[in-house]
């Protein structure tokens, strides 16, 4: 015979505390994880090496666990997964309102390389080592490093790559961190 309210209890319902528990607890990680992939994310998926997945992966696991608190139950996961999409909702509205603040406040594609030569700056300041760079260049079929006349770091971890010989459309660059080192002939006039 089933037990019904084992199988309520156990695997299906949540009471109301525990409701409250997994909707603050998906609040607060789901901020927290944001706000680690905003400060690492262009190194984090500019770079698919073992340890960056790694680390998303654990932020991930434990970050999932976390929010189903002690018990996992199937209206405990709906209740994460509700809440994770209306935050993402609200959190990709406000993400695009930003979009009107001035570029300074908000992060910006940036030149990482000009001419075959790494930016020492930009890549430091955006934690993408140089080795991780040249791996990437390869990726996309590079065979010489002066064959990348400019490589800009997008804002989400992809590279963009002008190619010696190539020009590049002014409005397509123009919130670019960094083009005031970009010489003039690599722009279409």
């Amino acid at each position: 015979m089933i037990d019904w309210d084992l199988v309520w209890r156990d695997y299906i319902g949540i009471g109301w505390s525990g409701l409250l528990g997994v909707v603050v607890s998906t609040v607060v990680l789901y901020l927290f994880f944001s706000l680690v992939v905003h400060l690492a994310g262009p190194r984090l998926m500019a770079t698919a090496s073992v340890g960056s997945f790694v680390a998303l992966a654990v932020l991930g696991g434990v970050s999932a666990r976390a929010t189903l608190g002690e018990s996992p139950t199937l209206l405990g996961a709906l209740a994460v997964l509700t809440t994770v999409l209306l935050l993402e909702r609200l959190l990709g509205t406000v993400g695009r309102t930003t979009r009107a603040l001035p570029a300074r406040a908000r992060r910006r594609p940036v030149v990482v390389m000009v001419a075959g030569e790494p930016v020492t700056a930009a890549l430091r300041r955006h934690h993408l080592p140089r080795r991780d760079l040249v791996d990437r260049l390869r990726t996309q079929g590079l065979l010489e490093l002066e064959e990348a006349a400019l490589v800009i770091l997008e804002r989400r971890g992809a590279l963009t790559v002008v190619r010696r010989g190539s020009r590049i459309d002014p409005r397509l660059v123009e919130d670019v961190e960094g083009m005031e080192a970009v010489p003039a002939q690599l722009l279409v006039r």
